[in-house]
């Protein structure tokens, strides 16, 4: 099997001929290949370039094409700092006003933005160089609730999730944001890639409490696993920090796939996901890919393939690898899972 297929059986049928690798690699990529992220994200041509040279280097199986989380945002009008050797990062809110900001949540802006345009040239100029050969994975930060927040300023979307008074507004806002938000999987899918997945992890326990998710942002989840699922695309669910006190109910919303970090509880994770979603991920992208050694990356790697034995797996890191992160880390990953057997 290549890359592609051993993900497409991963996803078909839970297993493969080995446990298929993916990583969220867009900064480590980019300082292997040498180049600033002013220049990565800046240039499809260098993005494609820089991920297709270490997914041959590592032998991964996927492509997960990012460019920062807050392309979406940058896109409706949250004013976004691009520094040059970071991802670019969201300065404030677009507006403190939420029916200005429901106006301003409109999916045809996407059309219009050179860096959404930047993200869907680069997957498509992936897909022609690789298509088939290794699996491509479009990234769409940031989900209604996230992308809601973003824009309307985390203090005052917080607030007024409280009100009772402001809670039809923020319905509408969300509502708004999903509509952004479902525009651009498919503007991916269209691009080239094989899959999606975003990232919504404002609305995770590590920032708001089990029963505000139900409220908040479990609809909207499996509205959008229904909606992609009814248009035939594949999609991986990210939310960042422990997991624990929602993985029960991430489970029944039916995701293709849905990526842990490393705080969470990999086993218990691991029975609730089996035979609903793969899991992606989830080893510490900092504490073991970036400072950890070779061989306690081996020891890692292990511990979570025998958590797994062969399926249910797509293994990487649980969130995104700094720049810089070792190459000899990145080796022992990848060799202790070419090289695992149950």
């Amino acid at each position: 099997m290549n890359g592609y297929e051993r993900v497409k059986a991963a996803i078909a049928t839970g297993k493969a001929d080995r446990t298929p690798m993916m990583l969220h690699n867009f900064m480590s990529a980019a300082s292997e290949l040498g180049i600033s992220m002013a220049e990565y994200r800046s240039n499809p041509a260098r993005i494609a370039d820089a991920h297709i040279t270490a997914a041959r280097k590592y032998g991964l199986d996927g492509i997960l094409i990012d460019i920062d989380t807050c392309i979406e945002a940058g896109a409706i009008g949250v004013p976004v700092d691009f520094p040059e050797n970071e991802p670019a990062r969201a300065l404030g809110c677009a507006s403190d006003d939420i029916d200005r900001l429901i106006e301003m949540m409109a999916p045809e802006k996407l059309l219009k933005n050179d860096r959404i345009k930047i993200l869907l040239d680069a997957v498509n100029l992936t897909r022609q160089k690789i298509g088939g050969e290794l699996w491509i994975r479009g990234n769409c930060d940031q989900m209604a609730f996230s992308l809601a927040m973003l824009a309307y300023g985390m203090e005052d979307f917080m607030a007024d999730l409280l009100d009772e008074e402001m809670e039809e507004k923020i319905f509408c806002l969300m509502d708004r944001a999903y509509d952004v938000h479902l525009t651009l999987h498919k503007l991916m899918i269209e691009a080239g890639a094989d899959m999606t997945s975003f990232g919504d992890s404002s609305c995770g326990p590590d920032l708001i409490s089990r029963n505000m998710y139900l409220k908040f942002a479990y609809p909207y989840h499996k509205r959008l696993q229904k909606d992609l699922s009814d248009a035939g695309i594949p999609v991986v669910c990210h939310i960042c920090g422990n997991t624990d006190l929602i993985m029960e109910d991430l489970a029944k919303i039916g995701f293709t796939g849905v990526e842990v970090d490393y705080k969470t509880d990999i086993s218990r994770a691991a029975r609730l996901l089996k035979g609903k979603s793969l899991m992606f991920g989830p080893i510490d992208p900092s504490g073991s890919f970036y400072f950890g050694t070779p061989a306690q990356m081996q020891e890692e790697t292990r511990r979570v393939l025998d958590i797994f034995k062969g399926e249910g797996l797509v293994i990487g890191a649980g969130c995104a690898l700094p720049s810089n992160t070792p190459e000899a880390n990145i080796r022992a990953f990848a060799d202790t899972v070419k090289n695992y057997s149950i």
